[in-house]
């Protein structure tokens, strides 16, 4: 075989069991195909402060360590059992058109980091969002499911050997169902052209942003052999009001920051069962305190668009029937890269029917 050809068949062959990687490198084709062939045709509203990309979808590939990790903390012993995925990285697939949104959440194993299972088990992690985007309001719900955690702290545990694997919950199973619900005072300032990039800002503009932000989601430890078993099932709600300014540079790079403090509370059931007697089941309700702080730094081009977004959140609540007050940080990266291709006209045509219905 010509040794030119044999190199090239390997290279597609590792490639083939790498859809994500694939999906980049075609993602990142695309806009010298497409940028000839983009409808030249440009929506221009609120005096020129925005323009609409009416006529495009936009395809979007983003990858973010913005992973669902939880600590218990166990009075009675003074420890803490702080619980992982064996996912340090997250991918999503992204289509947006217009005022719709859609993605896919998955925890590709080829990803760094996310691997190792000899060491920290397996996890497996999916979940679905869909997103309504208007020039006011906006809408986001979503659902995930993540099965299989690990003990980052399984040095402080006397059944952990040292230079073995980590301590492992494989049937741990944590179901999440969350939505956000938003207003933008400012109609200037385009939300979608920094969550959805289904616009554009052309010129800086900031807005005040009152959101209600509420999730439910099951913590259930399913392993069959265990002495005793715990289900929690949470419901939390948090009300926020913020300040979002972007700020463009030559017309197509924008760099953005946002702050945003709320407070609500989290409802709490508890059940405990342990084989041979009665389930024990407790409620607690705690107020929580929360601030959110964000920024971005972008291009958005007509046929392409990248950036980067980082969030930081710094939450606190006082447990009910104590004078502990629990207070945490997390700060979560994502990086994206995307196109716009023209919409077919059945697309469009479906969508303008459901607009004409909203007016």
């Amino acid at each position: 075989m010509n040794p030119l050809y044999r190199s090239l068949h390997s290279t597609l062959a590792k490639l083939v069991h790498k859809p994500g990687t694939v999906f980049l490198i075609v993602l990142l084709m695309l806009p010298l195909i497409s940028h000839a062939q983009l409808d030249t045709v440009t929506f221009l509203r609120e005096d020129g402060w925005i323009e609409g990309m009416d006529n495009y979808m936009g395809l979007k590939l983003s990858v973010s360590n913005d992973i669902e990790t939880f600590q218990v903390d166990v009075e009675a012993d003074d420890y803490v059992v702080d619980l992982y995925p064996n996912t340090t990285t997250l991918a999503k697939i992204h289509f947006n058109y217009k005022f719709l949104s859609f993605n896919l959440k998955f925890a590709p194993s080829f990803f760094p980091g996310n691997g190792d299972e000899a060491m920290k088990g397996e996890t497996k992690s999916f979940g679905l969002s869909t997103g309504f985007n208007f020039r006011h309001w906006f809408h986001n719900f979503s659902y995930s499911k993540t099965k299989g955690y690990y003990l980052n702290n399984s040095e402080d545990f006397d059944a952990y050997v040292p230079g073995g694997p980590c301590l492992q919950v494989p049937e741990l199973v944590v179901t999440n169902f969350e939505g956000s619900n938003g207003y933008s005072f400012n109609p200037k300032f385009s939300v979608k052209s920094l969550t959805t990039q289904t616009e554009r800002q052309v010129k800086s503009a900031g807005s005040f942003i009152p959101m209600l932000g509420y999730r439910y989601y099951i913590v259930n430890n399913k392993e069959e052999e265990a002495t005793s078993k715990q289900k929690s099932n949470n419901f939390e709600f948090v009300v926020s009001a913020g300040y979002h300014y972007t700020f463009v540079i030559q017309k197509n790079f924008y760099f953005s920051l946002g702050i945003t403090p709320g407070m609500g509370y989290i409802f709490t059931k508890l059940s405990t069962r342990i084989p041979g007697m009665d389930e024990v089941v407790t409620h607690s309700n705690n107020p929580v305190i929360r601030l959110d702080g964000r920024g971005a730094l972008g291009y958005n081009g007509r046929a392409f668009f990248a950036g980067c977004i980082l969030n930081a959140t710094a939450t606190s609540f006082e447990q009910e029937g104590t004078t502990a007050v629990n207070s945490y940080t997390r700060a979560a990266y994502q990086i994206f890269v995307g196109i716009r291709l023209n919409a077919p006209p059945k697309l469009r045509n479906k969508v303008a029917e459901v607009s004409n219905l909203r007016k």
